[in-house]
Order: C-alpha cells, then structure tokens, then sequence
C-alpha cells in the first residue's frame, strides 16, 4: 500500500515576480480538477452521477482502465476521493487540503494512498508513482494560477 503526501505552495506574498490568487480562486480551481479531470489531463474521460449538495460520483478512463470514484467536497477546505468498494478495481483514496498558515499564504497539501501492483522488480513503482503525483499536482496548481490571473473563474470554462 502507497502512503504518501506533499505539499505545493500557492502563493509566495514576499515575491514580487509571482502574483497571488485568493483562496476562492484556489478552491474553484481545485473543483473544476475534480469535476472536469480531463481539463487538466487530456488523456482522461470523465462522467459525473450527482450523488448530493457537495458530492459525486466520478467514473474516468483512461485507456483500457476504468476508474469509479466517491467525491466528497468539503466547501473552501478540502476535496476527498475515494473508489468505490463494490467495483473491482484497485482500493486508493485522495485528498487535496488547502492550508493558511498565516493570512495569505497559501498551500495545498496532498495525500494519497493506493494499493500497489508491483509485480516488477525491477521497477520501483512506488517511486514512479510519487514523482507523478507530485508534477501532476504541481501542474495543476500552474493552471490553477493561470487561469485564476486570467480572470476566467468569472467565465465558463466549457
């Protein structure tokens, strides 16, 4: 079982050379990630089933592999995913939690936890999939910011 976390920093107030994003810039980019994963992943399909107010059910292919998760949005906090027991596919659970140390900086901490196949020995899959967790994520919060200093939370993003 992978258990692993990081943390990306959003906004750096004492550089000047990067602009800051407020923390409902941040949460509406974070949700459109979890609603719209192929926004950010062009290799991804995605179908939404609405489940609640702040909840979903997600299913996403990617390739020859499906994926059926349960989305549990926790309003300007947190996002929690996990798949769904009943299906065969592999048992993972994440989170993306956004921190305030101190008023405007801002951090969003990953967690994932994953049950592993390495059947391989001579790949460290677990190292493999560390590394692509943490420059997914980083990638996310660059288009996150991107789209937040080009104002287009205001727009439809269809």
């Amino acid at each position: 079982m992978l258990e692993f976390e990081h943390i990306v920093q959003v906004n750096e107030p004492d550089n000047d050379a990067i602009s800051d994003i407020s923390r409902s810039q941040l949460w509406q980019g974070l949700v459109l990630r979890a609603r719209n994963p192929e926004k950010f992943n062009r290799s991804l399909e995605c179908q939404l089933r609405p489940v609640g107010n702040n909840e979903f059910l997600r299913t996403i292919n990617v390739g020859n592999t499906r994926f059926c998760e349960h989305v549990i949005l926790y309003p300007e906090e947190s996002i929690h995913t996990s798949t769904i027991p009943e299906m065969e596919q592999i048992e993972a659970e994440s989170e993306a939690r956004i921190e305030e140390p101190q008023a405007g900086y801002l951090f969003v901490r990953f967690r994932y936890k994953r049950e592993l196949n390495d059947d391989d020995e001579r790949v460290n899959v677990e190292e493999h999939l560390k590394s692509a967790y943490v420059q997914m994520d980083r990638d996310a919060i660059a288009m996150i910011r991107l789209l937040a200093e080009s104002e287009l939370f205001d727009q439809s993003l269809n």
